[in-house]
């Protein structure tokens, strides 16, 4: 099979001389500085332009392969083991017995509990107000405890710290 479409034309041959064009050439209209001392700034060289006459790197011309039958198409053929499954999109056909979670936690102190698994809005909404609801009020007060507690000890230990005078930051401090 050919994948390409173009090829290069093997009668295109590159042109005598083409490779002793250069790509830049010194500049026709400059001219050597009044303050120009060949003697303290060297032979002076005038700057180089871009060559209207250099054309790149020669490159063969292409023409269409003869060869090229265009993209690869998949030949569709029939599949004599397929049979089409009614309840393919169920998952559990006799029912599920297990759920799995995959949980990624950017945060410690996440809790999982009281999972439901139910097509039913009504039915999970009663779940809610029986489980969650209930809870939800006493667990935020018990964690803003918690937090609580924690700024307090972190602001005790600094208070601690500034009392020893002790100088952490390597700086003397006595101005």
């Amino acid at each position: 099979w050919v994948d390409n479409a173009k090829i290069p034309d093997p009668a295109d041959k590159k042109p005598d001389g083409y490779d002793d064009i250069p790509e830049e050439i010194p500049d026709p209209d400059a001219s050597k500085p009044e303050d120009w001392d060949d003697e303290d700034d060297g032979e002076w060289e005038p700057p180089m332009i871009d060559n209207p006459e250099y054309k790149g790197p020669w490159m063969p011309k292409m023409i269409d392969n003869p060869d090229y039958k265009g993209p690869w198409k998949h030949p569709m053929i029939p599949n004599p083991d397929y049979k089409y499954d009614d309840e393919m999109f169920k998952v559990c056909k006799d029912g599920c017995t297990h759920v799995g979670f995959e949980l990624w936690q950017v945060k410690t102190g996440t809790l999982f509990d009281d999972i439901i698994v139910t097509d039913s809005l009504e039915e999970a909404q009663k779940f809610a107000e029986e489980t969650f609801f209930k809870k939800k009020d006493a667990e935020k007060e018990m964690y803003d405890k918690v937090q609580q507690e924690k700024r307090d000890k972190e602001a005790d230990m600094m208070d601690e710290m500034d009392d020893d005078g002790m100088d952490f930051d390597g700086m003397d401090d006595e101005f």
